[in-house]
């Protein structure tokens, strides 16, 4: 700026820009002076402006008018007042604390806790209105007093502030300044300038309030003089000794609470920071930040966005107790604002030590609302994000499960990163979530021997441990001469394992691991009964999916009295424990739930019976449990009142006949195939005999059949959980009379590269124990595979996209429509009560049951659904790949799944082709329906069903893909779907999960090895619970199905009877079967095959 005018007779002063700039093109400023015993300042601003944006051009003119042509007034008046009138003090004082921290009470605007006798503040915008109590050395006395921010400097610690309003002045105006004089030593600079009011002369203005600024200092010295500060904390203390500030409590509250299994402090230090750090474990909001001057500290404001709304919510942290671990934040604003005005909104976060390793959270927020009603959907809605948080803090503190002992031996043929110099070797060993350890340096060597043991944590996160190998250079940076990892699947609990580790960059490094999981902690029996019966059905899921229910259960309501929910797809959001498994690649879902998907009070009282039924069947469990006699009987004792036990599997499950029938009439008849490949056979098995025959010579003969539980393979493994990737080789026995059935072979539960054991009936002679454990090991992940992968993957998450895209696309009179619309019947809200319960994001209760945990059975879905193809499944053809036809050319007799399938498919068939003839001429007619096409690009487009036709230009790709919709959501959900109580409710005959891995060494293990490895009768409550209602039989068969009564009377007619006659063919073979002594199977009968997944 330049000088360009001063005139004295007129008081007048202008100034200009030397030139011009990125903001103004010209710009002048000039201040008049007039008055005789009263001054009166004129300070007016005229430019041109140089900002091309017209928003940001007119924010600067407000600037100009609202803040800075006032602000310079202010100036010239506190010029005029300290340095010509001299009414100016200063006061310094030493305080004992840290610059840094000093600085985050004092130069936060919004925080008057080091004030004496300031019990709160409302903060506007630079203002503030600070509320004292009635104290004489306060100001006067006076109970409320404002103040502006004139002027902010973080870099150099300074902070300006007037005070107006019910001040006893005309103008005042203080600056405070920090200077830093030691490590825990800050110098407290208070400058302040006042005009007294005309009542009252500068002396006796000075006599009373000099005192009181002094006294406001020598509160600060004494706020920290027994304040412990050595600048090494992580978690400073903020809060002084007066407690918190008092703020208007609403009519309302909201309380929430929970715990976390890690010590407070830890808990504090990471739930601490106000900013965009909350997202780490608050994982509903889509973004967070502190607003500027960006400090973290009381009075901040944070801004922040969530994810399912998208609402912009401001808070202001009013509290922070770093002795207690109290929290106190206000909300500020909501953009859009809610339909209901809320004011006074405070919440208050506590933790309280609860033992050593445990913390309690409590939130509690008080609030006013403008209308009653709403109250209830505002604290449902508060509760949610509050459990979000805590929920979200338990998953960021794991527990240690083991400890893992290293001893780095020896290295050999390590690469040189000196030319030819040899290197000073050491080594860096680290688990994947914990500190790293260093064995020394050997010199000048590139074969090393450190021979050092270490001691490292594990956490149910630990999934590797990692080893660099590093050359100290005594000049510059250590180069790392290699790495190599070993996953902690590898090693078994209990057993050293040696190993000879391939050093990526070169050489060997050998190493000796122990890894030792610690046994789970004692209860007391009636405790583990208790925690075990209430997990199924008193809690199945954490309480903030609950409120996400009950959230979305009440715009179910809302939409229910207004004009509905639309049907539209959303992807499946990802694990909050593991975001880096892309669930989004999953079928499309249909969320929130359109109306009509909603449960009938008569299904839903049916759902609530099956519970109830099941509730009342525990009773006395404790004395069954204490009763028992036979080794197994224990499994036994969850099979009482309308529970009835499976007599027959639990004398039959052991042998090696029933192990195999289960493969053909079982809970999953998936997997079984005829082996003609020999290359899909183990080395180790091919010495395999049945009959006299070899591995190769049965295959000669068709009559091997395989087993391959590749979908296991890249499954993550969760402490304390053990499974393989089994394969099983089965033979066709031919007994007399031309009769045959399948049989044991053998069992290979691992794949590693050198030598894998084989468990066969003649291993079982000599180690009985290990032959049955290697049993219960692939029925387990038959278990996993089954109900992962065939069973909510296929059918369940599989066909819901069809369903959404039906009803967007098909109208209700569009044949297509009419044909599907039973088959549809409840799969999305089945689907829905899935999603918020078995696999939920926030606590799925298959996580504790299945070997895989929830998270490894959807990583398998995901890998296998990225190979699925809808058309290639299609019941005819995923047989074929196995090797079955509808001939039976495999020989294989007793498998009914074929039999039956065949069959009814065959009916299907007929069906569909007699509707579609009535509807479409030909396949002109097929490639002219725009809705039809429109329902194909939906389905394998957004709907992401992959391998579903794209469009579909004839009338037998119509037929064919109808057919297999058809069968897909009735007979094949039916057939996985309903045999489960018969095969999981006894839980030796296919554990979802076993605790202990295959022993290794010569010699048999023992029965109670095997015992041990179950999960205990008194936890399997939720299997069982799981297999009882799954098992619930429709009340919706095939049989009354009415689509095409109307419509197509023909076709319905011949459907109707082709099914009641295949009803009558199943029932007398099944009669024949009993007759015999052998198990019927009844899931495909017509009368038994649900029209839809409707359960």
């Amino acid at each position: 700026m330049k000088l360009v005018e001063k005139d004295d007779s007129t008081r007048t002063w202008r100034v200009q820009e030397a030139s011009p700039n990125e903001l103004y093109k010209s710009y002048e400023m000039a201040i008049k002076v007039s008055g005789t015993t009263t001054a009166s300042v004129t300070i007016s601003a005229r430019f041109v402006s140089a900002i091309k944006n017209a928003d940001d051009r007119r924010n600067d003119i407000a600037y100009h008018k609202v803040h800075l042509l006032g602000a310079t007034v202010r100036d010239v008046l506190n010029f005029v007042v300290a340095e010509k009138i001299g009414r100016k003090h200063r006061i310094d004082e030493e305080v004992d604390i840290s610059r840094d921290k000093l600085w985050g009470i004092m130069g936060n605007f919004n925080d008057v806790t080091w004030i004496p006798n300031a019990s709160f503040a409302q903060v506007s915008g630079d203002s503030k209105n600070i509320t004292f109590s009635n104290d004489p050395n306060c100001f006067g006395g006076h109970g409320n007093v404002d103040a502006r921010l004139v002027w902010y400097d973080s870099s150099d610690w300074l902070m300006v502030l007037e005070y107006t309003g019910r001040m006893p002045t005309k103008f005042y105006r203080e600056k405070i300044q920090l200077f830093s004089t030691g490590p825990n030593k800050t110098r407290v600079t208070y400058e302040y300038t006042a005009l007294p009011d005309k009542d009252e002369t500068g002396e006796t203005f000075d006599k009373w309030f000099i005192p009181t600024i002094t006294n406001r200092v020598a509160y600060l010295k004494k706020m920290f003089e027994d304040e412990f500060d050595d600048g090494d904390h992580d978690v400073s203390p903020s809060g002084p000794p007066s407690g918190p500030p008092v703020f208007p409590k609403g009519a309302y509250s909201t309380l929430a609470q929970g715990r976390v299994n890690a010590p407070v402090k830890e808990v504090w230090k990471v739930f601490r920071p106000f900013g965009k750090d909350c997202l780490e474990y608050w994982k509903i909001y889509e973004s967070m930040k502190i607003e500027p001057p960006g400090k973290d500290v009381v009075g901040c404001v944070r801004s922040f966005v969530t994810s399912k709304t998208g609402s912009h919510i401001k808070e202001r942290l009013e509290w922070r107790d770093d002795i207690n671990h109290v929290e106190i934040y206000s909300m500020l604003s909501m953009t859009p604002p809610p339909p209901v005005t809320m004011s006074n909104v405070y919440t208050t976060i506590t933790m309280t030590e609860v033992g050593e390793k445990e913390t309690e959270v409590k939130f509690e927020c008080t609030f006013d609302v403008s209308v009653s009603f709403a109250v209830s959907r505002i604290q449902d809605n508060q509760k949610g994000a509050y459990m979000a948080c805590i929920n979200g803090l338990q998953q960021l503190f794991h527990s240690e499960v083991g400890t893992l002992e290293v001893v780095v031996g020896s290295a050999a043929d390590l690469a040189r990163t000196d030319g030819w110099f040899d290197a000073d070797p050491y080594v860096v060993v680290a688990v994947n979530d914990g500190k790293p350890v260093t064995t020394k340096v050997c010199s000048a060597t590139q074969k090393p021997i450190w021979d050092e043991r270490f001691q490292l944590p594990v956490t149910s996160r630990t999934r590797n441990v990692i080893f660099t190998v590093l050359d100290r250079d005594t000049v510059g940076q250590d180069d790392i001469m290699g790495t190599a990892n070993v996953n902690l699947d590898e090693l078994t609990s209990g057993k050293e394992k040696k190993m000879a580790l391939d050093v990526q960059g070169g050489g060997t490094l050998n190493v000796r691991l122990y890894l030792k999981m610690h046994d789970k902690p004692k209860e007391p029996e009636g405790e583990k009964l208790v925690t075990s019966l209430a997990i199924p059905f008193l809690a199945p899921v954490a309480q903030s999916e609950l409120d996400a229910i009950r959230n979305e259960f009440t715009n179910l309501i809302t939409s229910f009295l207004g004009p509905g929910q639309k049907y539209e797809y959303v992807y499946m959001q990802r694990l909050r424990t593991h975001p880096d498994v892309p669930l989004e690649e999953y079928p499309a879902a249909c969320v929130p739930m359109p109306t009509q998907e909603m449960f009938t009070p008569h299904k839903a009282g049916r759902l609530m019976q099956r519970l109830m039924e099941f509730i009342g069947s525990q009773a006395q469990i404790m004395v069954r449990l204490a009763q028992v006699k036979g080794l197994w009987d224990p499994w036994k004792a969850n099979f009482s009142g309308y529970l009835p036990a499976n007599e027959r599997l639990i004398e039959e499950w052991q042998k090696d006949e029933e192990f195999c029938r289960q493969y053909l009439q079982g809970i999953n008849p998936m997997v079984v195939a005829l082996c003609k490949d020999q290359s899909r056979i183990p080395a180790e098995m091919l010495g395999l005999k049945g009959q006299g025959k070899t591995t190769l010579q049965l295959m000669e003969e068709n009559r091997l059949f395989i087993v391959d539980y590749a979908p296991m393979l890249g499954v993550p493994a969760t402490p304390g959980k053990f499974f393989y990737a089994p394969i099983v080789l089965m033979y066709k026995e031919e007994l007399a009379g031309g009769k045959s059935r399948l049989n044991m072979l053998g069992i290979q539960l691992t794949r590693d590269k050198g030598k894998n054991e084989v468990y066969s009936p003649e291993s079982a002679k000599t180690q009985p124990n290990k032959y049955m454990f290697a049993k219960m090991h692939v029925v387990s992940a038959d278990n996993n595979v089954h109900q992962f992968l065939y069973h909510l993957g296929y059918t369940h998450l599989g066909m819901e996209p069809l369903v959404v895209a039906m009803h967007t696309h098909l109208p209700p009179d569009h044949p297509i429509h009419r044909l599907l619309l039973p088959h549809f019947r409840d799969t999305i809200g089945i689907n829905y009560l899935a999603r918020h319960s078995l696999v939920s994001r926030i606590f799925p209760i298959t996580d504790p049951m299945f070997a895989t945990s929830t998270v490894g059975g959807l990583v398998m879905f995901l890998n296998e659904w990225r190979k699925y193809n809808f058309m290639d499944m299609a019941f005819p053809e995923e047989l074929k790949r196995r090797g079955f036809d509808e001939a039976r050319s495999d020989g294989l007799e007793g498998y009914f799944y074929r039999d039956d399938g065949f069959k009814l498919w065959n009916v299907y068939k007929t069906y569909v082709t007699g509707m579609v003839n009535h509807a479409y001429a030909d396949d002109r007619a097929v490639q002219a329906d725009k809705a039809l096409q429109e329902f194909c690009k939906m389905t394998e487009g957004p709907g992401q069903l992959n391998g579903f036709p794209r469009e579909i230009p004839t009338k037998k790709l119509l037929i064919d893909c109808l057919t297999n919709i058809i069968f897909n959501v009735s007979a094949q959900h039916s057939a996985i779907n309903f045999p489960q109580y018969d095969y999981y409710s006894f839980i030796p005959n296919r554990p979802a999960q076993l605790s202990s891995p295959m022993p290794d060494g010569p010699n048999d293990m023992l029965q109670s090895a095997v015992l041990e490895a179950l999960p205990p009768p008194q936890f399997t409550s939720l299997q069982v619970l799981l297999s009882y209602m799954l098992s619930m039989p429709s009340q919706t068969a095939i049989t009354g199905v009415e689509a095409m009564k109307e419509v197509y009377p023909d076709v319905h007619e011949r459907f109707n009877t082709q099914l009641l006659d295949l009803s009558k063919e199943i029932k007398a073979r099944n009669e024949g079967l009993k007759g015999e002594g052998k198990v019927a199977y009844t899931y495909l009968d017509p009368e038994n095959v649900a029209m839809s997944i409707d359960i």
